[in-house]
């Protein structure tokens, strides 16, 4: 299968520091959708601390509309 190519671009995220990548799963159509608003209290906190986290690490990576990449 590697032979093919199969995984070629596939980046691990655990591979990483931040155990995030910037590599896209979902379809164009999907992409932005939020389907979980984790609240405040008990573990669902630090989960949202976790994703705050993620789209912080994702935007600092990506480059900006305005600029080259």
């Amino acid at each position: 299968m590697k032979g093919l190519g199969y995984g070629k671009d596939y980046q691990y995220a655990h591979d990483t520091a931040d155990k995030v990548t910037d590599m896209q799963c979902l379809p164009d159509s999907l992409r932005d959708r939020i389907y979980y608003r984790p609240t405040n209290e008990g573990v669902e906190k630090r989960i949202r601390e976790r994703l705050e986290e993620i789209k912080r690490i994702k935007q600092s990576s990506s480059p900006s509309p305005n600029r080259e990449p």
